[in-house]
């Protein structure tokens, strides 16, 4: 192969990975779904969380909703429901509002957040009172959250610092993505990227795991506290686009 010609085709492929990153990309952020999980607590079933991400009017609305469904969750009435609206820029989703609600034998949290992105400013309102923060254009919102990282999946990055808006402050989380992995789910089983949250120094515990052939939706979460409880949530049903996702494929075949 002669010298000149290497250029060309160094640009080429570049040209083909963009391509196929921003189709990844696209597929990730612009296809609606729903999802229903079952979350444990330090094994046994205890709530179910539905998450659902369709169009509203012009733009998109996340909710997460959960209820205890056994054990003390259903005895204390713990449920919670977070929407986060927002839009596709540049196939990029912005949240533009975030609500927060839970209850616990009735006593209630709330708190929301509001982002004008003209003037780079979120606001929140929360029980101690309201804040403000300038923004510097990557922001999410907790539940947003899912997006970005789905977002940065599809585009090969495997490790990544978010910013996330929280009811007084804004965090940098640092994530890792690690190897594949094959996950058995009532779908089927599933090609699988785990993606851990960073965190030194600390005895809690983060990863999600995100389905390859779903668009890298969340299909298990496990979060927790060593030497506390921990938390599973997994996936139990699925509807993208539209269609209802099942699979008879066996992870031990």
């Amino acid at each position: 192969m002669t010298e000149p010609v290497k250029p060309y085709l160094r640009k080429l492929t570049w040209m083909l990975l963009a391509t196929v990153a921003s189709s990844m990309l696209q597929a990730a952020t612009e296809v609606p779904f729903s999802a229903t999980y079952e979350v444990s607590i330090d094994g046994k079933p205890r709530m179910e969380t539905r998450i659902s991400f369709q169009r509203q009017g012009d733009g998109w609305l996340m909710t997460s909703e959960s209820e205890g469904t056994r054990g003390l969750p259903r005895i204390l009435r713990i449920s919670s429901l977070e929407s986060s609206s927002g839009s596709l820029v540049n196939q990029h989703f912005r949240p533009e509002s975030f609500k927060h609600s839970s209850s616990i034998a009735g006593n209630k949290d709330e708190w929301e957040a509001t982002f004008d992105w003209e003037q780079d400013l979120v606001s929140t309102r929360h029980e101690e009172g309201d804040s403000s923060f300038a923004l510097a254009g990557t922001e999410m919102d907790p539940l947003s959250l899912t997006m970005k990282i789905r977002e940065n999946l599809a585009l090969g990055l495997e490790q990544f610092t978010l910013d996330v808006v929280d009811e007084d402050e804004i965090s940098h989380q640092d994530y890792k993505a690690g190897s594949p992995e094959d996950f058995a789910s009532d779908l089927g089983c599933l090609r699988t990227i785990p993606v851990e949250r960073v965190r030194e120094n600390s005895k809690r515990y983060s990863t999600g795991w995100y389905a390859e052939s779903l668009q890298f939706i969340p299909v298990r979460v496990v979060h927790g506290k060593r030497g506390g409880k921990e938390f599973e949530m997994k996936i139990t049903s699925l509807t993208l686009d539209g269609k209802p996702v099942s699979s008879a494929d066996d992870c031990s075949l």
